[in-house]
């Protein structure tokens, strides 16, 4: 039984105690979920939590439609193909958005009540009829990034034609900008600066969206495994980050030969590996493609040194421990300590400070809690098989 049915009028949906009254849901009796994602670029963290919410869907609402509204959905089609039988991928609200601040000019509320876009009213029509509305999780609808509030307004446009509630999970706020997801029927924040400010309890990320926690066996050789960022970088950090990485890499002792790099954005993480080859082996360039594909799988024997969120919640996960290297004050400090106080046992550096040993690394604790808790927000808002 799902606790997020049809809106009826006058009703209200705990937990949101702002959500604004609509009208009675109006649209097709087998009308769709509706997932709102910045997946499809690619960036792993974007198509995992993506992935998560599909899969989730797969086991437990395997014969409802399910679309994903993305930025590239040929992309998003080839990297979740097959992951649940009825899903549908469309570029509607992103087409809106995009035509509202470089097209036509019309507010994207306007686009989406009113139409008049011939070559995407059609997905529009599907966006103002779904069931419900879910904005799934990740760092986009925050200052760093202000043109995003439009997706949040188009999804807000939506519910008003149809009724359907609107849902937020897994969201990082800070640092926080005028979008702060007012009048959604449930929200949830993955990290306490974020929950403070809405004034609501903190969750966790959405990629915690597992059936359980992995197994983790530590019974060879550790292995290193590298990614440094180039984007959405404060100034100077990239070349501070590769020197700490390089004194890192020495302090730690572990060979050349059992070095990896791991892209998670094609491109923004190249120039990392470019200054930092010398130090991987020389088949040990991991791209986006292959990681997504399973070529290297995160292990307890891992070691990682990395700016990216999801790899360092992936490979605490999976048992490896690592330096989350911090590269924009107020974002990824944020992100990274979130993940620390689930017990991630990772440091978090800013490129400054002391260069570990091994020995100093702490193992992951478990995320027995965090995994738990993201089901049951699921379990709230699409109920179980």
């Amino acid at each position: 039984m799902r606790l997020f049915r049809r809106r009826s009028s006058g009703s209200s949906f705990s937990p949101a105690e702002s959500a604004t009254l609509r009208p009675s849901f109006s649209g097709p009796v087998e009308a769709p979920f509706y997932l709102v994602s910045m997946a499809g670029y690619p960036n792993f963290g974007d198509e995992l939590i993506a992935r998560r919410w599909i899969e989730h869907l797969a086991i437990h609402r395997p014969d409802e439609e399910v679309w994903l509204d993305c930025r590239f959905p040929g992309t998003a089609s080839a990297l979740f193909g097959g992951l649940h039988p009825r899903l549908r991928v469309t570029d509607a609200v992103f087409r809106a958005v995009e035509d509202s601040l470089r097209g036509s000019r019309r507010p994207v509320e306007d686009i989406v009540a009113h139409l008049g876009t011939p070559l995407y009213d059609a997905p529009l029509l599907a966006l103002r009829e779904a069931r419900s509305l879910h904005l799934l999780g990740g760092g986009f609808v925050n200052a760093v990034w202000p043109e995003n509030a439009h997706l949040v307004r188009a999804m807000r446009a939506a519910a008003e034609i149809s009724g359907a509630p609107l849902l937020a999970t897994g969201q990082g706020l800070a640092p926080f900008g005028e979008e702060q997801l007012a009048g959604f029927d449930h929200v949830g924040v993955r990290d306490a600066a974020s929950a403070e400010k809405l004034g609501i309890s903190s969750g966790v990320d959405d990629a915690y969206l597992v059936e359980q926690a992995p197994e983790r066996v530590d019974d060879q050789e550790p292995e290193l495994v590298l990614c440094v960022q180039s984007d959405a970088l404060d100034e100077g950090s990239f070349e501070q980050l590769v020197v700490h990485v390089r004194e890192t890499v020495a302090s730690l002792g572990i060979p050349r030969e059992r070095t990896r790099y791991v892209e998670a954005l094609p491109g923004g993480d190249h120039a990392g590996f470019e200054r930092l080859k010398d130090l991987v082996a020389e088949d040990g360039f991991v791209p986006f493609t292959s990681f997504w594909r399973g070529q290297l799988a995160p292990a307890a024997r891992q070691v990682w040194i990395t700016t990216r969120f999801h790899h360092h919640l992936v490979a605490s996960l999976h048992g490896a421990r690592g330096m989350a290297l911090s590269a924009r004050s107020g974002y990824y400090d944020v992100k990274h300590g979130s993940l620390v106080e689930l017990g991630s046992g990772w440091r978090v550096s800013d490129g400054t400070g002391e260069v570990p040993t091994l020995a100093d690394l702490e193992r992951p604790g478990s995320f027995e809690d965090a995994i738990t808790r993201k089901r049951r927000e699921a379990e709230l808002l699409y109920g179980t098989a």
